[in-house]
């Protein structure tokens, strides 16, 4: 199986240059040989809980030849994307417990996707609850056919060098890692954004946690004192690609021109 990953839109009208990344990206990704078979989206579509933002996101969204799955950001006001893919991607994996909160289970594949909605209103670091762990408990264990399983959460739950990004570590990213290390014979990887940079590491020495590429801007992450983010538009555009078979994963950084 085929993923293809971006991230971090944060897609505002006012914004015509992030929106042609963005086209720029959607048509390198459908004219790619190797096609997807999904494309994940983890997190941050819209600019600062813009819910009137979601109509042209999605419509620009529509243009990509393969099926999508999306999740909060810490952007992404979780109520008004849940309203918005309803609107727009009625096809979207459906709120798994609570209509209020984007938990889904996207089971339609030879592996198994598991979104996390970790929004909290103007906390970068986001929250999951109790009740959202035992959720991902309960959708990591009902498992019979062991599928390899993917999660998608938005913030990257390990340190990552840069003072900015690591003063927003949250108290359930543990937690969170804790159960990820428990499942590590089907939890193959974790995807998620945030850092706007493709950042990777070990959940528990063992399972890949990698962060895609913001469409929109770059942030220097490898920065131990920097307290505010700084965009790098510079940066060469460019996502990623996840391959999974016979439980083994490949990524690969492919950057657009």
């Amino acid at each position: 199986m085929y993923i293809y990953h971006i991230s971090d839109i944060h897609y505002q009208p006012s914004d015509v240059e992030g929106a042609n990344k963005l086209k720029h990206i959607i048509s390198a990704i459908n004219g790619n040989a190797t096609r997807p078979d999904l494309v994940v989206i983890t997190g941050d579509l819209v600019w600062k809980e813009h819910q009137e933002y979601y109509a042209g996101c999605f419509d620009i969204l529509s243009t990509l030849s393969a099926p999508y799955v999306v999740i909060s950001g810490n952007h992404d006001r979780s109520a008004d994307l849940i309203s918005a893919l309803w609107q727009y991607v009625p096809s979207h994996p459906q709120p798994a417990y609570n209509l209020a909160k984007l938990n889904y289970v996207e089971d339609n594949f030879p592996v198994r996707i598991i979104g996390l909605d970790s929004f909290k209103h103007n906390v970068g670091g986001g929250e999951l609850t109790a009740k959202d762990f035992a959720w991902l408990r309960h959708a990591l264990e009902d498992n019979s056919e062991c599928k390899p399983v993917v999660i998608l959460v938005h913030q990257y739950t390990l340190p990552t060098g840069s003072g900015f990004f690591d003063a927003h570590q949250a108290s359930w990213y543990k937690e969170f890692n804790q159960i990820v290390s428990e499942h590590a014979d089907t939890v193959k990887l974790v995807l998620c954004g945030h850092l706007h940079n493709s950042v990777s590491s070990l959940i528990g020495g063992i399972v890949p946690i990698i962060s895609g590429f913001s469409t929109n801007w770059g942030e220097d992450v490898l920065e131990p004192n920097k307290t505010e983010p700084n965009r790098d538009t510079l940066r060469p555009l460019a996502y990623l690609i996840h391959r999974i078979e016979g439980g083994k994963v490949s990524s690969y950084t492919v950057t657009v021109r």
